[in-house]
């Protein structure tokens, strides 16, 4: 009887894993067709974040439920599904770091297609079913859309090096709240914030305006825009880890897995 019992258990888990391989395997065919229209280079480069991506979600796969709810969903859900698109737009636009794009503006197409899906991977997940892991995807793929853009804006010359700290600084986030969870250290949830989602905004308009061909890319008040936008961002940041950490004292209890920005 135990034994029908664990197995049982498991049954959804398994499940899960098996649909997350299955979008895994749709994504990498999705690279294999573009193959022809954009080349062996453009195709590989694509395909390193894309796989991190799908580690980054099969080590999140337990995460898969409400928030408050240890019970894993079997299903990963319409608004999984458009962030893991959205990720595989931004995985297909690190190619322009390795080859030239058959079109100037493929570039611009694809960004504004990996951060516009952002409002409605959103607004899906609130009509649907909210999880730990559509949170955790959804920061990660934001990250992952604004370090590759901005990694082509500056290959491009359309943006200043410095500017890269702006898809940096959420993995340096990230990954220290992990380290803490791993230490036993407590981490706490964000509290609510209206400038929080401007922010990320606003990182999305600069690397958009420096992607256009022909646009503002390299001008001055372009680089003045991004600086402000990236002190605007890192400060967001320092705020909300030293939140997450329990630096600016706080009285709730430390969550138990974890629902903080990452």
């Amino acid at each position: 009887m135990a034994r029908s019992g664990s197995s049982t258990a498991a049954s959804p888990r398994s499940r899960l894993r098996l649909r997350l391989v299955g979008v895994a395997a749709l994504g990498a065919l999705g690279l294999a067709a573009l193959w022809r229209t954009f080349g062996t280079a453009w195709v590989l480069a694509a395909a390193a974040p894309g796989a991190c991506l799908a580690g980054y979600a099969w080590i999140n796969l337990p995460a898969n439920h409400r928030p408050g709810d240890g019970a894993p969903q079997p299903r990963l859900g319409p608004a999984n599904a458009i962030t893991l698109f959205r990720g595989w737009l931004a995985s297909v636009l690190a190619g322009a770091l390795a080859a030239a794009p058959p079109h100037p503006w493929v570039p611009v197409a694809l960004f504004a297609g990996a951060v516009g899906l952002d409002a409605v991977d959103g607004a899906v997940a609130r009509r649907t079913r909210e999880t730990v892991l559509g949170a955790r995807l959804d920061g990660a793929t934001d990250a992952l859309a604004v370090l590759v853009g901005a990694a082509v804006a500056v290959a491009l010359g359309a943006l200043p090096a410095w500017y890269l700290l702006a898809g940096g600084v959420w993995y340096a986030y990230a990954g220290s709240l992990w380290r803490r969870r791993r230490t036993g250290a407590p981490v706490y949830e964000l509290p609510p914030s209206r400038l929080r989602p401007f922010v990320g905004t606003a990182q999305f308009l600069v690397v958009a305006v420096a992607l256009v061909p022909g646009g503002p890319g390299g001008s001055p008040p372009l680089t003045a825009v991004a600086a402000t936008a990236l002190a605007a961002l890192l400060a967001s940041f320092a705020r909300d880890w030293a939140a997450a950490t329990g630096r600016l004292g706080r009285d709730d209890p430390p969550l138990a897995a974890g629902r903080s920005r990452d």
